[in-house]
Formats: C-alpha cells, structure tokens, sequence
C-alpha cells in the first residue's frame, strides 16, 4: 500500500490531499482517484508525467506518443519514498499536481482512501492558477465590481477552505461505478 501525497502546485495556502492506494494500479485509475480526491470534474484532457513523454489515455490524445496509463502501474512510476510524480489536468488552465510517494506501507492491507487534505480545489474553467487568485479576490471583497456574477458563477456556498473526507471516501468506495459512468460519456 502506498501512501501518497497530491498537491496543486502554485497556490498558497496548499491544495493538498493524502491518499492510500494500491501500488498495483495502473495510473488511469490513479487518474481517476485523483479527479475524485481533488473535486476536479473529469471533464479535461489530463497526463502524467512531462510532455513529451506524457502517460495518459491513449484514445483522448490519439497522438501516437502518449503512453497508455492503462498499462502503467503507480509502482512503475514511484518506486521509492520520496519519489515524485507529475500529474497535469486541464491543459487550458494548466493545474499541475505534484504526486509524492510518502510512505511505502509493505503489510497493509486496505481500500483505496483519503486520509487527509486541506482547502477545496478551484472550480473548473476559472482561468488556471490567476483566475483562481482572482476569483477569491472578488469572494472577499465583495465591493469590488463583478463580485455578484462571480458568487452566481460559484454559487454562494463555495468554500475554499471547505473539504469533506468521508464524502471523498463514499465516492472512492463507487470508484468502479464512476469509471463506467466516466467511459460509457466518453463514447
């Protein structure tokens, strides 16, 4: 069992969650593990690793380059603590994550879960990491002009701070539910 740990890189305070998974799966559902932990969508082009030599789904980039993270199992890729992963998603905005191998756990035995995590991920299509800043910008000056259609475009119960765990588990728990929901759209 792996212990890892996911940052969205360049905001501060940090965007983080800690996750124990399987070293035995392959980084797709990595992938989608990731989409759930984070709050992201699943709705953009993601990849591993650094372009030109990305690891992601073979039949969304249809490049001929792209590795297929079908294959490519989490042990593959981080081998010892204190390794690192990239993770990108949302080409646009560009949110890059930093995956971190903390700690290797040789004997346990678990369900994939999240065990930790601070602040609720930026909403999608914001505008990346300074439409991000601008976003809370406007969310706690509300004199400022365009704070009423960002509050609409958030809603007015978005919480930056905010971030609920036993949800994430629940949704971890149907992880093989939300990949055949996320394929069957994809088709």
């Amino acid at each position: 069992m792996y212990q890892l740990k996911i940052t969205l890189n360049e905001i501060r305070p940090e965007i983080w969650r800690r996750i124990l998974v399987s070293e035995n799966i392959p980084l797709y559902r990595l992938h989608h593990i990731i989409q759930i932990c984070m709050g992201w969508t699943n709705s953009h082009l993601y990849y591993f690793g650094e372009d030109p030599n990305k690891i992601g789904d073979v039949h969304l980039w249809n490049d001929g380059e792209t590795q297929s993270d079908s294959v490519i199992k989490v042990r593959d890729v981080l081998k010892r603590e204190n390794d690192t992963l990239p993770y990108i998603y949302d080409i646009g905005d560009f949110w890059q994550h930093t995956i971190l191998l903390e700690k290797i756990h040789p004997s346990m035995k678990t369900q994939r879960k999240c065990i930790g995590g601070e602040r609720r991920c930026p909403p999608e299509d914001c505008g990346g990491r300074r439409g991000f800043e601008n976003l809370l910008n406007h969310l706690k000056h509300p004199e400022i002009d365009g704070y009423l259609e960002t509050l609409e475009w958030v809603g007015d119960d978005f919480d930056p701070e905010f971030i609920d765990i036993p949800m994430i588990n629940n949704q971890l728990a149907l992880l093989s539910e939300y990949i055949r929901e996320y394929e069957e759209g994809n088709k």
